[in-house]
């Protein structure tokens, strides 16, 4: 029994240790699909070095932290501490954008898409990279929790209704790929299927981020800001072995500002990212983007899943 025991906490460990995605970058969509205007970024972002000195943890918010797998609790903290409050790193501002506007945000696939079972040695994952919930809030707080923000829903009436959930989307984007050495037989039919060339270098090749595609409420407020909760839902199914019995929680999330303005510019332009990704349009399906999970909540009606209830002797 200890031997089990402790091979299903390596395997949490090794899970929590291969798995990971945020927000890189936002962008506005235009009627035809493009993106315009200038790029956006979440809360106090820290872009990959060049020298290859970036610390992935600088944007990386899992929950519940490794230390504490494998289920969320009521306190949880929702944000990343870098982004629990509004504050942006001094190149990379935020999204201005529209009410009613079309958004994309992007992030990388970091082969939870293209890797056969969502990654290398691990079980039990959803299909589809799993399930993208944005929820959107006039009324954020530092000391927000994600299980308070899960209860949030469309009509705004869900949980303590500060907040609704503004869309809920695969994590996979039917387009995005990943560039490795051990190419996949996805992501190498899908670099074929949409070629991402670097710009003035015909023939090059250059990873296509995901993105989860979001219409802003036409109520928002011109000249303040408007959060964003950007919760990437990746749970373990129970019953996998050699994972967890129970099953376990997995989510990661981004904290996003983005400033409500009247009119848009036309051209595409703003800070770049190092190594910024090509592509200039949004996936062909960005007005009509679905899930195969689309209720937050879920995961607690599936059976077998969750903290077993405390029996008395």
């Amino acid at each position: 029994m200890w031997c089990q025991a402790l091979t299903a906490i390596l395997v949490l460990t090794v899970n929590w240790a291969n798995a990971h995605s945020w927000v890189e970058q936002l962008s506005n969509i235009g009627p035809n699909g493009s993106y315009v205007c200038s790029f956006g970024y979440p809360r106090a972002f820290v872009d990959k070095s060049a020298d290859g000195s970036f610390d992935q943890e600088a944007n990386e918010w899992l929950l519940p932290p490794a230390r504490d797998p494998p289920f969320i609790n009521k306190t949880d903290l929702l944000c990343h501490p870098s982004q629990r409050t509004l504050n942006q790193a001094s190149n990379f501002p935020r999204l201005q954008t529209k009410p009613s506007s079309m958004i994309a945000i992007r992030y990388a696939e970091n082969g939870h898409v293209t890797v056969p079972g969502g990654g290398i040695d691990l079980v039990g994952k959803p299909e589809k990279g799993g399930t993208v919930f944005v929820f959107g809030t006039k009324q954020p707080r530092p000391e927000e929790t994600l299980q308070n923000v899960l209860h949030w829903t469309h009509d705004g009436k869900g949980g303590d209704r500060r907040g609704r959930l503004l869309t809920a989307q695969n994590f996979d984007d039917d387009r995005c790929y990943q560039l490795r050495n051990d190419r996949t037989t996805l992501s190498e039919a899908r670099r074929l299927q949409t070629p991402n060339p670097k710009p003035g270098q015909p023939g090059s090749d250059h990873e296509l981020f995901c993105e989860t595609d979001v219409r802003l409420p036409d109520d928002v407020t011109v000249g303040q800001p408007y959060t964003l909760y950007w919760v990437w839902q990746w749970p373990t199914a129970p019953q996998q072995e050699p994972g967890p019995l129970h099953g376990q929680d997995e989510y990661y999330t981004s904290c996003i500002d983005v400033d409500i303005v009247t009119d848009l510019c036309l051209g595409l332009n703003g800070v770049l990212l190092k190594d910024q990704d090509p592509m200039t349009t949004a996936v062909p399906n960005f007005k009509s983007r679905t899930a195969l999970t689309a209720d937050p909540l879920a995961l607690s009606s599936q059976t077998g899943f969750g903290q077993p209830a405390e029996t008395s002797n």
